[in-house]
């Protein structure tokens, strides 16, 4: 009786646990593979188990969308998640199924269906054209959300699969581009979980009969080495290209003139070309397998450059013809140069209607060459042949050299220069600039007198405020700006006062002498009157002083500075040189510290206020009693109120005083306050 019992409270446990966790899910069927024997491989998603509760899955087949279906498989291990359908004949006929899962609890529960899947098959025509239309059934309609795109494979050679192409919908088209052959094709589909559905194969025998496409001819230009020319092209994207037919414009005929083999093959050099003479023009069409060949790329002349030397205005006249071909025409043309065999350089740009340009500024001696590189719209560009002269101008000075460019007090600097006298010249002119790359501006021009050594004051200058650029151009007979000399920087030096009764010093380094700077000294004056050594000295490369300045409390607070750079030894000159830079100016903000009481009979005996860099001159303290009495009036800043009026001790209480001096800048500062004068 007990057994029973015991029996029937299990039984109704497990029932309640059956009823808790419900019936599972069905599998997430998601790929159907069909394979070359027809069979069928499904892959499903395994449900969640959280009770444990799993009996088997049981699979249904039907050929039909609406039935009736069968069941042809249960499967009871938990973690299996594909089977195999053997004698599904796949490739002959659709097949479609679902999945339920069955738990028990002991009473046997069912899930809903899963999703119906279809098995694809695929249909592909053949309409000699040299195209396989094709289309093919889905696996579920609509497309499962975790279903990816079609991938679409052709088989040649037998038994390798290659992809032709991706569609998102169920019909492709695909272009043929072997000579002739039986080709299989067939659908692939993966899934977000991984696995692949594939469709059943057809095929067909196809021929290639659609010419390869054009390739995309870029630009004809010529080799810099060879002066041949030389094409450049993108390949055709027909798969099954062989190679390329190279056309050239012969007496008024397309004349083909060679052939390139290989699909990836992109240029091509015409040994015989004499594009060094003359522009040429040239076109490409592509073939294929079949022996078929494109259409003919539209046809590009090449560019051929002349380049005329102007001695006497140290200039080259470069003069080419217009480059035809590219699609959206010439946008601009780039110019580059060469200067005795180093590297080309752009030397500018012009608009792509023009076809001349004068390069100015040759250096005697020299030899240039110059090629033109036309630009399109696209980015396509191509070159033109090298065009080299060589440029013999009359002799220039063998050196111009500044020695200095000292700043003088004013802010005005000095400048002296010395030159080749040997060599006549027209005249030299002294420019100057606020940056390192110009604009240079000339401010003193001297006609060639036979001497050495020359001088100038630029007046102009403001060197107190920045530093100043200095050069000397040579202007030779026919008027140019023939050479230079090195470019050479004043010393600017600049300031701040700091609050730490401190100046910060910051300047930048004198520029110009070819074995640099030995050292720097720095000079100070305070208030006017000059130490008599420098305050510091520098090595080079040094650009910054914090000078202490406590120690001249008592001065007005003005401290001037001054750089001076003594040339290192070697100059190539024999000079040993000495420069300045501009006078610095800083200020130092004066600082009062007032009382607000004062025992003449005790420890504080007398009051007035104390400071550091104080105006002495412009001060003056006034006492009043709070009558308005005068008790104290002073303009020495050194003397304090010993709390007496005319020699008598003046009663405790409080008294008014008002002090006045000139702050930096001629500003007056005044202030008022009040003192308690304790007995």
């Amino acid at each position: 009786m007990k057994f029973r019992l015991c029996y029937i409270v299990f039984f109704v446990m497990l029932l309640h646990t059956q009823l808790l966790w419900g019936a599972l899910n069905a599998p997430d069927l998601r790929c159907l593979d069909i394979k070359g024997n027809g069979d069928v491989e499904l892959t499903w998603v395994i449900p969640g188990d959280p009770g444990a509760v799993f009996d088997e899955y049981e699979i249904f087949y039907s050929t039909s969308l609406t039935g009736p279906y069968v069941q042809i498989a249960n499967i009871n291990i938990y973690v299996t998640n594909t089977y195999l359908h053997v004698g599904a004949n796949a490739q002959i006929q659709q097949g479609f199924y679902y999945m339920v899962t069955r738990s028990d609890a002991p009473i046997f529960q069912y899930s809903p269906e899963s999703d119906t899947l279809s098995t694809m098959m695929l249909s592909v025509a053949n309409p000699f054209n040299g195209t396989a239309p094709m289309n093919w059934n889905p696996l579920h309609n609509p497309d499962l959300p975790t279903s990816g795109n079609y991938s679409v494979y052709y088989e040649y050679p037998a038994g390798v699969w290659n992809l032709s192409g991706t569609s998102m919908v169920t019909f492709f088209t695909d272009t043929i581009d072997i000579c002739s052959s039986f080709i299989n094709f067939r659908i692939e589909q993966t899934d977000a979980m991984g696995c692949k559905s594939v469709s059943s194969v057809d095929g067909d025998n196809y021929q290639n009969l659609i010419p390869p496409e054009i390739p995309i001819l870029d630009s004809v230009s010529v080799d810099q080495l060879t002066q041949n020319a030389i094409l450049g092209w993108q390949p055709s994207g027909s798969g099954d290209t062989e190679g390329y037919i190279i056309y050239q414009f012969i007496a008024g005929v397309w004349t083909p003139i060679d052939t390139v083999w290989g699909i990836s093959s992109t240029s091509y050099e015409n040994l015989l070309s004499n594009a060094d003479t003359g522009p040429e023009s040239y076109c490409i069409a592509a073939i294929d397998s079949c022996g078929i060949t494109s259409p003919l790329t539209g046809g590009h002349t090449s560019m051929h450059l002349l380049a005329t030397t102007d001695i006497c205005g140290r200039s080259v006249e470069l003069g080419w013809t217009h480059y035809t071909g590219f699609p959206a025409g010439v946008t601009q043309y780039n110019i580059f140069v060469s200067e005795n065999g180093n590297p080309f350089s752009l030397l500018a740009s012009v608009s792509g209607t023009v076809s001349q340009y004068t390069a100015n500024g040759l250096n005697d001696g020299s030899t240039y060459c110059y090629y033109i590189s036309a630009v399109s719209a696209g980015g396509l560009y191509s070159s033109s042949e090298f065009a080299c002269i060589s440029a013999n101008f009359p002799d220039l000075p063998s050196y111009v050299y500044i020695r200095i460019a000292s700043v003088e007090s004013d802010g005005s600097v000095f400048v002296h220069w010395i030159v080749d006298p040997a060599v006549y010249v027209k005249a030299f002119s002294l420019q100057h600039s606020l940056s390192a790359s110009g604009p240079f501006l000339s401010i003193d021009y001297h006609t060639y007198s036979g001497l050495s050594d020359y001088y100038f004051t630029d007046l102009t200058a403001n060197a107190d405020e920045q530093p100043v650029y200095y050069r000397i151009v040579v202007i030779d007979s026919c008027n140019n700006e023939a050479m230079s000399s090195d470019t050479v920087k004043t010393i600017h030096l600049r300031g701040k006062a700091v609050s730490d009764l401190t100046n910060d010093l910051f300047w930048n380094d004198y520029k110009g002498w070819p074995t640099g700077i030995q050292e720097l000294r720095l000079y100070r004056s305070v208030d006017g009157i000059p130490d008599l050594a420098p305050v510091a000295v520098f090595g080079p490369g040094v650009e910054y002083f914090n000078d202490d300045v406590a120690s001249f409390f008592l001065s007005n607070g003005l401290f001037t500075y001054r750089l001076e750079a003594i040339e290192a030894i070697g100059n190539p000159f024999g000079f040993t040189d000495t420069v300045s830079s501009n006078y610095c100016s800083i200020q130092q903000i004066p600082r009062l510290f007032i009382a607000n009481a004062f025992a003449p009979d005790g420890y504080n005996k007398t009051f007035c206020p104390m400071g550091v860099y104080i105006d002495h001159t412009s001060y003056s303290f006034i006492i009043f009693n709070k009558l308005g009495e005068e008790m104290f009036n002073t303009d020495d800043f050194n003397e304090c109120w010993d709390g007496t009026n005319d020699g008598s001790p003046a009663p405790l209480g409080v008294y008014h005083y008002v002090l006045s001096l000139e702050l930096p800048g001629g500003q007056t500062f005044l202030k008022r306050g009040h003192i308690t004068l304790i007995r």
